[in-house]
């Protein structure tokens, strides 16, 4: 980056030269630009920001994020699709506090199963986010308590889960990590 001088005075009034180099000079002038600026980790390295598609390339003594003119897209992952785990349940209930769940997640709701509790049933959409959801539980088969809340959250690949309801006036709490 070059370099811009200026004049400025001192704190006796006397004239100073002034050197700021010139990045720090455009952030100074134009915030949005030190926000827009990705940041390179290493040489040839290449990212996707705005839309577009930025190389990692020395400048001088360093590496700057130079624009290619070619557009790419984010992939955001998806929640569709079937997530299975082991719950743990607080307080515990009479069989215990630790059990298998699986959930199917579809674009308007979906499924849940207890296989060792025997009890399952469906799942309809509160609201939802990319990589987030909320869901009222409704269970159609066996003795589990309906009614419940379960909120899911993607991250690495992984569903954190947690389920909350009540059953005559005790909360019960549940979480997993749930997986493909």
């Amino acid at each position: 980056m070059g370099a811009w001088y200026g004049y400025t005075t001192n704190k006796k009034g006397w004239p100073m030269k002034r050197i700021i180099s010139f990045g720090v000079f455009l952030t100074a002038i134009f915030p949005v630009l030190a926000a827009a600026q990705p940041q390179c980790g290493r040489l040839g390295e290449e990212f996707c920001q705005q839309g577009y598609i930025y190389r990692c390339e020395q400048t001088g003594s360093e590496l700057t994020p130079i624009f290619q003119n070619r557009p790419c897209t984010v992939e955001v992952p998806s929640m569709e699709g079937t997530w299975s785990g082991e719950g743990h349940q607080s307080p515990a209930g009479e069989t215990g506090s630790d059990y298998p769940i699986t959930m199917t997640i579809s674009d308007s709701g979906g499924s849940i199963d207890y296989p060792s509790l025997g009890c399952g049933g469906s799942l309809s959409l509160i609201s939802a986010g990319a990589t987030s959801a909320q869901y009222r539980e409704t269970i159609t088969y066996g003795g589990c308590i309906s009614g419940g809340t379960v909120s899911v959250n993607l991250f690495q690949g992984r569903l954190s889960w947690t389920w909350v309801g009540d059953y005559e006036g005790q909360q019960y709490n549940v979480i997993a990590v749930l997986e493909r």
